[in-house]
């Protein structure tokens, strides 16, 4: 969204049904009417804490909010859920809006972007929200912390191995799920995600859940890890 020529709140929302359809992703008025408020306010706050180099409207809808909420129906849609390296809250406030029954906690290390994501979920009303400074290594360590999430999310962060053995295998509770949000190369592989992790871990590959975004030629996935 250019901000000297910003859209108003309800045409953005307008942008935002319409590039869902186009998605075939199902939004009501109202979540869309939330989802352009996270994005105003996150416009606001960007000017002074660097949130996002993505500020057009159209790839904004699609390259944060549908890239968000596309996979949805892929994950849980009910319990605690915790988002490692929440940023400016995709994908965990889009998916908190549209899966209201999710209590998420928006995991941050930087302590500007905690103060904004503690803004964003006051606006919007989100109290199931909870956003929190701090790294997953640290968050792992606090004993209140082990099987406690049924669903753990992470995008735009590099996988590593120590984040299926270490971090969703102590985190999560049994059945619960981690997801990582992938782009595909353009041969139709895989980023550099991590796929099989060998070791004696409770941890099982669940599958890649494809979905594509209008505009967008590169392909994307949702990998998916289970906790046995």
């Amino acid at each position: 969204m250019d901000i000297t020529n910003p859209l108003s709140e309800e045409a953005f929302a307008d942008l935002i049904l319409d590039r869902a359809k186009a998605a075939q992703v199902e939004l009501t008025e109202a979540q869309a009417a939330l989802l352009s408020r996270h994005v105003q306010i996150m416009l606001e706050w960007n000017t002074r804490f660097n949130l996002t180099r993505i500020t057009a409207p159209e790839e904004v809808v699609v390259k944060h909010i549908l890239d968000s909420i596309a996979p949805a129906k892929y994950l849980p849609s009910a319990g605690k859920a915790l988002d490692v390296g929440a940023g400016a809250g995709f994908p965990g406030i889009p998916l908190t809006i549209v899966k209201r029954d999710l209590s998420m906690v928006l995991l941050e290390s930087s302590g500007k972007k905690v103060t904004f994501l503690t803004a964003a979920a006051a606006a919007l009303g989100l109290e199931q929200i909870t956003p929190l400074h701090g790294s997953w290594q640290d968050f792992r360590q606090k004993k209140e912390n082990r099987n406690k999430f049924e669903l753990i999310v992470m995008r735009a962060l590099r996988a590593e191995p120590e984040h299926i053995s270490r971090m969703a295998s102590w985190l999560l509770a049994p059945g619960g799920f981690f997801a990582r949000w992938e782009v595909l190369d353009p041969q139709g592989g895989k980023d550099l995600g991590v796929k099989e992790v060998k070791g004696p871990i409770d941890m099982e590959f669940h599958g890649d859940f494809g979905y594509s975004l209008p505009g967008v030629t590169r392909g994307r996935a949702v990998r998916i890890w289970k906790k046995k």
